[in-house]
């Protein structure tokens, strides 16, 4: 009995030790560097998307319609971070309401890109109306933001509560 006692009381306080393991310091924290400091501006829009609401600098509804686009009022303006800026299109897939159109007739939309007018293209019919079109390198920045309007020469006015419309938005934004 006693040697069972003893054996246990062997197995006891061996089983207590373990080994501390070494520590260490944690590595060097470093950026990546090719990587655009977060913030939160992208290079491509989806209006369906509600993050795209923090790139919106103006004249862009809140409200996202059926999913994957929203109305514009007069200038409808966005801001955008490019890695580089050589070989890049600004592109737009944007509609003019059936609606809309009876009564404004063809609309102007003036493209502007960071103070440099890009485009003025006239729509002559309702529908969906994509644009694209190369911007100059030298217009655009590959640190900070981009700037970018789209205005609309005609608002629509709703006849029960005044709201003004421009377009439809879905999408804009850069690619190479």
């Amino acid at each position: 009995m006693r040697l069972r006692f003893l054996l246990l009381s062997l197995l006891v306080s061996l089983s207590g030790c373990v080994t501390i393991p070494d520590s260490y310091a944690p590595p060097i924290q470093r950026k990546p560097l090719d990587i655009i400091e977060p913030s939160g501006a992208k290079f491509f829009l989806r209006m369906g998307e509600a993050i795209t609401s923090n790139n919106i600098v103006g004249d862009i509804s809140e409200s996202i319609e059926s999913g994957s686009w929203r109305w514009t009022k007069r200038k409808p303006t966005m801001r955008f971070q490019l890695k580089h800026t050589d070989k890049q299109k600004f592109k737009a897939d944007l509609s003019i309401a059936g609606l809309t159109f009876k009564e404004t007739g063809p609309v102007t939309i003036t493209f502007v890109v960071n103070e440099h007018e890009l485009a003025k293209v006239t729509y002559d019919k309702a529908g969906h109306q994509p644009f694209e079109k190369d911007v100059p390198a030298e217009w655009l920045h590959a640190v900070g933001d981009n700037i970018v309007s789209m205005e609309i020469d005609k608002m629509w006015t709703s006849p029960s509560d005044g709201a003004q419309l421009g377009y439809i938005l879905a999408s804009a934004g850069f690619l190479e």
